[in-house]
């Protein structure tokens, strides 16, 4: 078995070289094998007073598996009564998302039951170049393309729509999966309240050939701070192109609803996004499956 890092996520290329416990509920789900394209194991870390447990995640060309731990023991083993372990196929996956905030870093699998109740790992961001290389793997899988990491991001970015914040230049660099192309994009700032209230997080939506890309800003907790300048993260959304069904506009006033419904399979949710009324319209065409 290989030595294992405790302090952060290490890229496995087996099940051997995992921890047994762990390897073993992963071998006995379906679609799963004993070399995964992509397997990772994180141990169990303590952010911001916050407990997180150590995961695996394994990859292959049909499916994805995540075992998961509750607190390990004094000598840092995990028994395998304290493993929980689910497998689904691409096919009915609906989005995969990462969530990158301070040193607190989430990717989130979208396959079954209500969004908010998504499968997530953790891991500490200084790891997050794994974890975002995973999703991408992950999104060649469910649009049937070839996972191809020679290929470099374009660099001429001459199709956008709207001004675009310095912010999320980089965003779009560092969150565009390898090979695509960026056909358009619209971004809006936060939406404050009185008293400095975040009633929305400044955010872009992005088309590319494959997919639908939400990237926003992760507002503080209660949505109170200083100054409209100030952001703390990115949370960044992954939406195959062929699971969009529909994108509609809701409500009236100074933020729209657009809402994204998603199908895979038999599953048929819905993603709900907070836009500025003078932006809603770029946001809806952008997000529409007909364009």
């Amino acid at each position: 078995m290989k030595e294992l890092d405790r302090r952060f996520a290490t890229a496995l290329k087996n099940l051997c070289d995992a921890p047994a416990s762990m390897a073993q509920r992963i071998r006995l789900l379906s679609g799963v094998f004993e070399t995964p394209d992509v397997l990772i194991f994180s141990p169990a870390f303590t952010t911001m007073d916050i407990f997180r447990p150590a995961s695996l995640l394994a990859l292959t060309r049909t499916h994805w598996a995540v075992a998961l731990s509750s607190e390990p023991t004094a000598d840092g083993t995990v028994p395998s009564e304290n493993i929980s372990a689910f497998a689904s196929p691409y096919s009915h996956t609906l989005a995969v998302a990462l969530k990158i905030l301070l040193l607190d870093g989430r990717l989130a699998m979208h396959a079954h039951g209500n969004t908010s109740t998504a499968l997530i790992v953790y891991f500490n961001t200084v790891m997050e170049k794994i974890y975002r290389e995973a999703a991408f793997f992950a999104l060649d899988q469910m649009t049937a393309k070839a996972y191809d990491t020679s290929v470099e991001i374009p660099g001429n970015r001459n199709s956008s729509e709207t001004e675009l914040p310095m912010k999320f230049h980089s965003a779009l660099e560092r969150f565009t999966p390898p090979g695509r192309t960026v056909r358009c994009y619209v971004a809006w700032p936060a939406v404050f309240g009185g008293f400095h209230r975040q009633l929305s997080p400044a955010a872009m939506l992005v088309r590319t050939q494959h997919e639908l890309i939400l990237i926003s800003d992760e507002p503080p907790a209660g949505g109170f701070f200083d100054g409209p300048q100030q952001y703390f993260g990115y949370v960044v959304t992954y939406m195959p192109l062929q699971r969009i069904r529909a994108a509609a506009l809701h409500g009236s006033g100074k933020l729209i609803t657009v809402q994204i419904t998603l199908t895979a399979g038999d599953n048929l949710e819905s993603i709900a996004i907070l836009v500025p009324s003078e932006s809603s319209s770029a946001a809806v065409r952008i997000a529409s499956p007909a364009l």
